[in-house]
């Protein structure tokens, strides 16, 4: 090996050195470096698992918030609902107790109309019965007296009932 220019001893010696060399690396780089990079593959692996998993339950979760916020959305509705049927009844109600109250106050004015008809009408009587004296008292020439009196006005009322 002369003949090409390598010294055979000393391509031992770098022989040996580089599987020195490889065995040292071996032992303290490759070896831990590989470890570590199964580690690292490892936590990147979990870290996949685990978010997936977020995934699913934020999935999940997101399926339940919307089932809840259907099921508030329809409560809601029927909280309306029912708020608006008692509105509807009760605006009812009002009604019912405002046309009684009419029906009342209508029904307190006809009869009250009907007092003061029944209070003019006598009043009416009493005038007239007093105009009817004073006339015959005037045609006569004196004033009537006793039952003579009374039968003459009752029979003025009689006449002025039938006009």
């Amino acid at each position: 090996m002369e003949a090409l220019g390598i010294d055979l001893g000393a391509f031992i010696w770098y022989l040996i050195n580089f599987a020195i060399l490889l065995f040292i690396l071996n032992r303290f780089l490759y070896r831990p470096l590989l470890a570590a990079m199964e580690s690292r593959e490892t936590r990147i692996r979990q870290s996949i698992e685990n978010a997936d998993q977020v995934k699913q339950q934020i999935a999940r979760a997101q399926q339940d918030y919307e089932a809840r916020l259907g099921e508030a959305r329809q409560e809601a509705a029927r909280i309306v609902g029912q708020a608006n049927e008692r509105a509807q009844v009760s605006a009812q109600e009002i009604v019912a107790q405002a046309r009684a109250e009419a029906e009342r106050i209508v029904a307190e004015a006809r009869e009250q109309a009907q007092q003061e008809r029944e209070q003019l009408l006598r009043g009416l009587q009493a005038q007239l019965s007093n105009l009817v004296i004073q006339t015959a008292s005037t045609v006569v020439g004196q004033e009537l007296k006793g039952n003579g009196h009374d039968r003459l006005i009752q029979q003025s009322i009689a006449d002025l009932g039938r006009l």
